[in-house]
This record gives structure tokens, C-alpha cells and sequence, in this order.
């Protein structure tokens, strides 16, 4: 399996040939008959070919610029190509998901509980417009609400009415790259997302106020970014940028090889600067924070693994920053019958080992992929290693199931939620192992718009963290998008 690394290590610059990006829809073609058996035109009246959706995690991603001649295939392709005049057009889209939750032991038993299950709805609906392949205008309203949430209605719960993105762009072609900017509120996904996550698993998506340029050329891709993040609330439009939680970054990827045999390298740097943050033993001060990350993911043949290291330094206060975090995934697919991928998932979260030192040694995330669905536990001071397996029964039905053992990584720091909220203070035990936790999850595609799923996670928390209570966390959703 250390072969892996060979894309990297034996590609070279006049080998390496550019994967395409991939596609957000794939349009069917017509093939063309022998000139001599066409008939005229005027007795031609098949219509194109209904193209395939294929939509992406962020939905500003997807390019429907190709429908402009199988537009009027149905009712969905022409909502994606609405043309306006030459090469200009509108596109429309939107989401509705609705999810039935049940909560038992939330934050481990700690705080305020909701025991008798809550209902989520979250609709959205979207417009885009490209004008001649050079500018571009995006606006994604969303609205979210819970209902019959006892516990802490927060505003990744809840959102009335307002803007998740609304972005103008603008695309320069600069010799063979490719360079766009865009300015504005909108959704980002790096990488795996450790650092920047759209937050799919949340009632409310999470997006950010930036400036960012972006470029492409060949196998090579990178960008800057500078901004804030968004401020939100419960109320509608209420949501407003955050002066108090700056960032700016660089960003630089690489892919290798093709077919069954490629690797990816990334590279991001990130300086945030928050005006408060508080650690288990630290009261809130100023958090002034350097994140590198290093990431590579291969895949050869069957196997594939997905490598990731961050380092933290800046400041807290009168405090040095001293953090890390390392992420590492390996896996086996087999490609016959269920398609079974056995995988192994390993994350360390650096914590503080001595509050008197003069340092922080806790990792602290900027805008996270939680490690389960529901963001049980934050990767702050914490060691996990979890097998997983994931089948596919049918073309349509895809399986996942895991099992995780939990440590703090330091016996001197707490165990903190994804929000950064101390579940566990430091001194309560001296005990690393905090618990085990078991999860299962299943997706189903009843149709190319709707898919049917649930999500269940039970948590067991060692003796010595208690008095608190196994968590239990179970949902079903039904999401709709066109």
C-alpha cells in the first residue's frame, strides 16, 4: 500500500495529463444516423435526450452552460438553461429536506435535553445567472426551522429567511489559466473540508463573507481569500458579516495520474483572528491563529488513502498557540457484488498539557466537517480510531456502518463539543478513555431528485466521566432537490 505514494513521487510535469472536472451533469448524445437514412428535417420531430442529474455538494458548483440544446427535454432541463439572449442565460434550483430527530443524552447528558424528538425543515431556492461565460450573479435564499426542540435552539438549528449566498463573479482568461474572482456571501468546501465546511449535517448551512480569486491550469489549481465569517441569528435577514472573526488564506492543489491510479496534494494557509475564545482552562481572550494544512490523497487500484496534518501557532491572549491535528483514512473497495470498502480512520486532536506553561496546546478548528453526522464531539483534544464499512446492496442503496473508540489526547485539557463548547472539564478525571460509540447510516435514491435516508449514533461514556448519560441520536430525512 506505500506505493500509494507513487503518483507523486514518479509523475513528472510532461507525464502528468489533467484530469477533467468533473462533470455536474452528464448529457446524454444522440448518435447520429447514416446521412442517407436522416430524414428531412421537417419530418424530424424526436427530442433530445433528458440528461442525467448529478448534483453537486455545493450547488453553485454545478455548470448547466451544456443544456443549451437539450434544454426542452422536460420540465427540469429548461429550469436549468433559461436563455436570455446569445450566450447568456438563468439557471433555477432549490432544495426542501425534512427530518424527524430523536436526542437522548445530548452533549453526553450535559445541560439542557430534548427526550421526546424534534421536527426539522429546511428549504431553498436558488438563482443563477451567466452572462456570455464572463460574469456570473448567485443568490441562494434559505429558511430553517425546529420544531419541538426543548434543548438549545442555536442558530445551526435555525434560520428564517435570509441569505446563504448572493456573490457577483467575474472569469479572466490569463494565457492557458483560467482565473475567476468572486465577492460576496457564499458557501466554501476545500479539500476534505477539515478546515472549510459547508455544514451539510446542520439544519442551516453555513456560509462565509469573502473575497476570493481562484485559478486554474492544467493538473495545478489554487486561490487567496480574504473576509470574515457570517454572524447568524435566528430572526430573518438578520444574518450580517462578523467583524469580529476575520481570516485570510492561500490555497494550491496538484493532481496526479489517471484511471485507477491518481493522487491529489493540497496545501492551505490560514490566519483568523478572533476578537473571543475561551478553552477549558483559559478564559475568552483574543485568539490570534496561524492553520497550515498539508493533505494528500491517493487511490491505487483497489486501495486508497487520505492523509492530512495541521499545524497551529499564533496567539491566545498573553498565550503562545502551540496546536496540531492529524487525520488519516485508509481503505480497501472491492468492486464485485455489494461492493464492500472496508476502511480505517484514524484523528488526533492536539489538547493542552499544562495550563501553567504559558502556552495553548489545543487544537482549534476554523469552520469544521464534523467527525459524525450530528456533531457529537469536536476533534479539540481528541484521539479516535474507528473502522468503518460502507456496501451498496443496489445501484440505489448504500450502507455505511462504524465503530469508534474515544481518548483525550491530554489528561490535562477537557472534551469539547464541534462548537467548542467544554463537555468534559480536564479536572474531573484522570482517566484518557472517555467513551465508545457506534454508528449506522443508509442512503436511498427513489428517484434522480429525491433520496430517502437515516442516521443513527449511540454513545457510551466511560464510568469515570460520569455522572452524565449515553448519548443516542437517531433521524430520518426525506430530501427533494432540483
Amino acid at each position: 500500500m506505500f506505493d500509494l505514494l507513487a503518483p507523486v513521487l514518479a509523475v513528472s510535469a510532461a507525464q502528468a495529463t489533467p484530469a477533467p472536472p468533473p462533470a455536474s451533469v452528464e448529457v446524454a448524445q444522440k448518435e447520429e444516423a447514416p446521412a442517407e437514412a436522416q430524414p428531412p428535417p421537417s419530418q424530424t420531430s424526436e427530442r433530445p435526450k433528458a440528461p442525467k442529474p448529478a448534483f453537486r455538494p455545493i450547488n453553485h458548483d454545478e455548470d448547466y452552460s451544456g443544456f443549451r440544446d437539450v434544454r426542452d427535454a422536460n420540465l427540469w432541463t429548461r429550469l436549468k438553461y433559461l436563455p436570455i439572449v446569445g450566450n447568456t442565460y438563468a439557471t433555477l434550483g432549490g432544495e426542501l429536506r425534512l427530518r424527524p430527530e430523536l436526542r437522548l443524552g445530548e452533549r453526553w447528558g450535559r445541560g439542557p435535553q430534548d427526550d421526546d424528538g424534534n421536527f426539522q425543515q429546511r428549504s431553498r431556492i436558488w438563482g443563477d445567472l451567466q452572462v456570455e461565460g464572463l460574469f456570473r450573479a448567485f443568490v441562494d435564499l434559505e429558511h430553517a426551522t425546529s420544531t419541538g426542540l426543548d434543548s438549545v435552539v442555536a442558530p445551526i438549528e435555525e434560520g428564517r429567511l435570509d441569505f446563504n449566498q448572493a456573490f457577483v463573479e467575474a472569469h479572466v482568461p490569463v494565457g492557458k489559466a483560467r482565473v475567476t474572482a468572486r465577492l460576496g456571501r457564499q458557501e466554501i468546501g476545500i479539500g476534505n473540508q477539515t478546515v472549510f465546511d459547508m455544514r451539510e449535517g446542520a439544519n442551516t448551512r453555513r456560509s462565509l463573507d469573502l473575497l476570493r480569486v481562484m485559478a486554474t491550469q492544467g493538473p495545478w489549481d489554487g486561490g487567496f481569500l480574504t473576509g470574515h465569517a457570517v454572524l447568524e441569528k435566528l430572526g430573518t435577514f438578520d444574518d450580517k458579516t462578523n467583524h469580529d472573526y476575520d481570516l485570510t488564506g492561500f490555497h494550491a492543489g496538484r493532481s496526479f495520474g489517471t484511471g485507477a491510479r491518481t493522487g491529489r496534494a493540497e496545501a492551505l494557509f490560514v490566519s483568523s483572528d478572533r476578537a473571543s475564545l475561551a478553552f477549558d482552562s483559559e478564559a475568552a481572550a483574543r485568539d490570534q491563529r496561524r492553520t497550515l494544512s498539508l493533505r494528500y490523497a491517493g487511490k491505487r487500484d483497489a486501495w486508497s488513502i487520505d492523509v492530512e496534518g495541521i499545524r497551529q501557532w499564533g496567539s491566545f491572549g498573553d498565550l503562545d498557540i502551540d496546536a496540531y491535528y492529524v487525520t488519516g483514512t485508509a481503505a480497501y473497495a472491492w468492486q464485485g457484488g455489494w461492493k464492500p470498502r472496508l476502511a480505517l480512520r484514524v484523528d488526533v486532536g492536539s489538547g493542552d498539557k499544562n495550563p501553567n506553561d504559558g502556552k495553548i496546546g489545543t487544537y482549534a478548528p476554523l469552520f469544521p466537517k464534523p467527525l459524525t453526522y450530528n456533531g457529537d464531539l469536536g476533534p479539540h483534544n481528541l484521539t479516535i480510531i474507528q473502522p468503518m464499512l460502507s456496501i451498496q446492496p443496489t445501484a440505489k442503496l448504500k450502507l455505511d456502518v462504524s465503530a469508534a473508540g474515544l481518548w483525550r489526547t491530554s489528561t490535562k485539557d477537557g472534551v469539547y463539543s464541534l462548537g467548542g463548547q467544554v463537555l468534559r472539564r480536564g479536572d474531573e478525571s484522570d482517566s484518557r478513555f472517555f467513551g465508545k460509540r457506534a454508528t449506522a447510516a443508509g442512503q436511498y435514491a427513489l428517484n434522480p431528485f429525491m433520496t430517502l435516508g437515516f442516521y443513527t449514533i449511540y454513545g457510551d461514556v466511560s464510568e469515570k466521566f460520569k455522572p452524565g448519560r449515553d448519548l443516542y441520536y437517531a433521524a430520518t430525512y426525506l430530501t427533494f432537490r432540483f
